[in-house]
């Protein structure tokens, strides 16, 4: 009784060369009948066969597939030409001769499937042979005669020319071979294998194969029709039914009672096994526990890769006589040949037939499923990036992609939870696929620690391994209707964090004894890895979402700490508003040492009531007073410079230059809307340091915007009063000049950043110095609008004498303070402007900064604006006080350290 074996994936171990060592005879006997050769020449003429045969052995089974990257060039390559200019020329000779090239590939696939078949007879010629009648316990078996022509009758191009990887039915005539023998035109789909739904009905035609000599019977004839039917049909996957029909078949030409055959499988270890064992008797599949004494009869003949026939099976150890009750059912004699595929040579024409079917149909099958596996893993990809209402309806949506394909009854998710106090795993999502409408139906409920699944879930979870299991029959019970079980973790972001476990149980096949395969593994596992993305892009959404609200509810009580007092509103509101020559607006020289916080907040609605802001835009007067006095209170009443004050002397300046000839009828209301809101919202919550001290102490704002970290803060908390109800000055624009305000309102806001103002005025000094600065050009009218907001901002350094001097001690008071901090905080040496211990060297520093800063700019300004001027001439006035300061205190440190001096050298005398 003949058991097959194939072994199609990985080749066999190195002990087990059999293809090789039956050559190697091949050919001893071929010179014994040529005569009688030299020792030496015998041995290189050995040496030189079993060359050949490593050669021949390295063909690879893309051969025999319709791959849809050929091209001429490859196949003329793969034919034996060379790469160059010579094969340049072979492919155009190809080209304009299509007809011979048809013909010429057509020739060498024969030649080269008939060379196939004759090296397998020659190893069917070592087993019938005396010699090799000992390696098999000396048993000779009367085999059928050789199906392929003798090397004799075999073309010479056939022993020379490289093999070629060119299917057989891709030159031939779509014609198919009947039983007898004959050829007939028949029908386009193959009697055993219909059409490949993945495949077009051109590439799947089935072809005969055509041979020097008729064809005639399997036992008298020189090549099996039923094999070669086979080999020449569509190539797709063998069903059960094809596998019995090709054992029985086999059992036909042998004369055996019963044939099997157990497909071998390499784990991802590297380790073989053999897989279910398929009889010639029947069309069902036997499972890994049935058969156990074929199993370690073909378990040999892996280990070895050589033929094992056994003339008595009682008297060898590897067959186990206690699993036949009857005397009549045990088999007497065994025959169990190793099915090898093309990369080794293989004992009879059935053989090479049989194992390129299978290797085939192996390959078709393994292309199909990563086909399938690429077509889930793009379902599973696209799914994992929408958003769903929770987590039940996500996972659900995944596992409706692989419970069909992995033909599992349903899917089980524990999800961990590190927190919970009562177990590993928070909840249970169990989605089950219903076949009848092809839905899924999931459920979400407490897991139960008695059921066997929540074990297997634990076990999972501990180990971090997949886990594959099957119940036999006696371990199914009403409790636990598990038949077969796969379940894989679910990994985090680390890799050694689990979040979950996910199982599908029991497959739904055709016989209860189908367990999840390798493939349905590697789908788990797949599965699970966009399970896990899911589950953390759901949290991940989830806390966003929570910080969302925490932001909103922030922001409610911030705009009720910012908002003012119903009594000042209603006061401001109902208050008369003196004129502008009241405050001493229209004045560079304006000072606001003697106003109170009433009389600041009505001079800045005085301002936009003189600038026609409000009857421009529809701002209604209430929510005015309502918008300035937010402002107000937005302004650090701790902080002794950048505050209320600071912000009130910037917005007047800009009020007064907006107020001349020049820039009154170049800026477009609009644009004077933006400056006004920035002059006086440019320092809003300011905390008294620079940029620098918030970037270097890590503060939120510098992780918040990267550079110009208050400027950004001070925009928008601007933002923050603009749309906050009841300050919404804006809210009668359009959705097109909303736009544009807001953003000249930031520009403006960021131009007041020294760095950013150092950047741009180096363009604007030569359009002042060329005169040719263009009103119409909106580019320049920005640029000149940034310079505005630096010149209002540091226009404390214009003011008279006695109001300048003040304001620098209290620019001074405020830098010192920083700088104390950074020597308490970071134990630096902090900027020279900044150290207290610098203090007497106040006017040397500010001749400094008005010479850097402040006289380029305000002669730029007023050679462009000449109403401009009293700022040049302010800043140049404050110039000499300070220079005098400074030559004043050279001159006392001179008399100090004179007398000091001379009171050393009285005491040294």
């Amino acid at each position: 009784m003949p058991c097959l074996h194939t072994e199609s994936l990985p080749s066999l171990p190195a002990e087990g060369r059999y293809g090789v060592t039956s050559a190697r005879r091949g050919s001893q006997g071929s010179r014994s009948k040529s005569g009688k050769k030299g020792k030496n020449g015998e041995k290189g003429s050995r040496v030189e066969r079993n060359d050949s045969e490593k050669d021949q052995s390295v063909i690879t089974s893309a051969g025999w597939f319709f791959s849809p990257l050929w091209t001429p060039g490859a196949k003329t390559q793969r034919l034996g030409f060379r790469v160059g200019k010579e094969s340049e020329k072979v492919k155009a000779w190809l080209d304009d001769h299509s007809d011979s090239a048809r013909s010429y590939f057509s020739r060498s696939s024969r030649h080269w499937v008939h060379g196939c078949v004759e090296r397998a007879q020659a190893a069917q010629t070592l087993i019938t042979e005396p010699r090799s009648r000992m390696t098999i316990l000396g048993r000779r078996r009367v085999s059928h005669p050789p199906c392929v022509p003798s090397r004799e009758h075999l073309h010479p191009a056939t022993m020379d020319r490289p093999r070629s990887c060119l299917s057989v039915h891709q030159i031939e005539d779509p014609v198919c071979l009947d039983w007898a023998g004959g050829r007939s035109h028949r029908s386009l789909q193959s009697a055993y294998f219909p059409l490949s739904p993945c495949m077009s009905r051109s590439m799947c035609l089935p072809h005969s194969l055509s041979s020097p000599r008729p064809a005639g019977q399997c036992k008298r004839g020189e090549s099996c029709n039923f094999m070669m039917r086979l080999f020449g049909g569509p190539i797709r996957p063998l069903q059960n039914k094809n596998i019995c029909q090709i054992l029985q078949h086999l059992c036909e030409i042998t004369q055996a009672q019963r044939c099997c055959l157990s497909m071998t499988a390499v784990d991802k270890t590297g380790v073989k096994s053999l897989g279910p064992i398929f009889l010639s008797d029947e069309e069902t599949v036997y499972g890994y526990a049935q058969a156990e004494w074929d199993k370690c009869i073909m378990g040999y003949v892996v280990s070895t890769g050589r033929p094992l026939n056994i003339r008595d099976t009682r008297e060898d150890p590897r067959f186990q006589i206690e699993l036949y009750e009857r005397e009549e059912d045990r088999p007497m004699c065994i025959l169990s040949v190793p099915i090898l595929n093309h990369k080794k040579e293989v004992l009879s024409s059935h053989m090479v037939l049989f194992g390129l079917i299978l290797e085939n149909s192996q390959l078709c099958e393994s292309s199909e499923q990563e086909s399938k596996r690429n077509q889930v893993l793009l379902e599973l990809a696209q799914l994992v990036s929408h958003d769903y209402p929770s987590v039940d309806d996500m996972l659900s949506k995944l596992a409706a992609v692989i419970l069909p394909v992995t033909q599992a009854q349903f899917c089980t998710v524990f999800i961990s939870d590190d927190n919970s106090m009562v177990g590993p795993f928070s909840k249970m999502v169990h989605i089950e696929h219903k076949e009848n409408d092809c839905s899924v139906q999931y459920s979400t409920r407490d897991y139960d620690s008695n059921d066997i699944s929540y074990a297997y879930a634990v076990h999972v979870r501990n180990s971090m391994e997949m886990l594959n299991i099957v119940n036999s029959s006696a371990q199914i019970s009403k409790l636990s209707q598990i038949k077969t079980l796969i379940g894989t973790p679910l990994r985090g972001k680390q890799g050694d964090n689990v979040i979950g476990v996910c199982q599908l149980v029991n497959k739904v096949a055709l016989t209860e004894t189908d367990v999840f395969s390798q493939a349905d593994e590697h789908l788990l596992e797949d599965f699970a890895v966009y399970c896990a993305l899911g589950l953390q892009k759901f949290n991940t959404q989830q806390r966003a979402d929570k910080t969302r609200a925490k932001l909103a509810v922030t922001k409610e009580v911030l705009s009720y700490q910012i908002s003012a007092l119903q009594e000042e509103i209603d006061a401001l509101e109902e208050a008369v508003i003196p004129s502008a020559d009241s405050f001493r607006l229209l004045d560079f020289s304006f000072s606001d040492f003697d106003m109170s916080q009433i009389a600041m907040t009505q001079a800045v609605v005085r301002m936009f009531l003189d600038l026609n802001l409000p009857q421009e835009f529809s701002i209604d007067y209430k929510i005015l007073c309502q918008w300035v006095l937010s402002v107000q209170k937005c302004y650090r009443s701790n902080v002794v410079y950048h505050n209320w004050s600071h912000a009130l002397r910037t917005a007047q300046c800009m009020f007064v230059m907006l107020q001349t000839k020049e820039l009154k009828s170049n800026f477009s209301s609009l644009e004077v809307l933006a400056l006004m809101i920035a002059s006086l919202c440019h320092d809003l919550d300011h905390r008294g340091v620079n940029n620098s001290y918030i970037e270097r102490s890590n503060q939120p704002l510098a992780q918040l915007y990267g550079h110009s970290s208050l400027e950004h803060h001070h925009y928008d908390m601007c933002l923050l009063i603009l749309n906050n109800p009841g300050s919404q000055i804006l809210s009668s624009l359009s959705l097109k000049e909303y736009r544009a305000c807001v953003q000249m309102i930031e520009k403006n806001i960021l131009a007041t950043d020294l760095a950013i103002y150092i950047e741009k005025r180096a363009k604007f000094f030569k359009l002042a110095q060329n005169n040719s600065c263009l009103w119409t050009d909106e580019g320049h009218r920005e640029l000149l609008g940034s310079m505005l907001m630096t010149a209002s901002d540091i226009c404390a350094i214009t003011k008279p004498w006695p109001v300048q001097k003040q304001i620098a001690e209290l620019v001074a008071t405020e830098f010192y303070a920083q700088g104390d901090r950074e020597k308490c905080e970071f134990n630096i040496q902090p900027m020279e402007v900044m150290d207290r211990e610098n203090s007497t060297r106040l006017p040397h520093m500010q001749v400094a900064y008005i010479d850097g800063i402040c006289s380029p700019l305000y002669e730029a300004l007023a050679s462009i604006c000449e109403s401009c001027s009293p700022l040049k001439e302010g800043c140049r006035r404050n110039r000499k006080h300070w220079q005098q300061l400074a030559d004043s205190g050279e001159n006392e440190e001179r008399i100090k350290t004179k007398g000091k001096t001379d009171g050393e050298r009285e005491e040294a005398s």
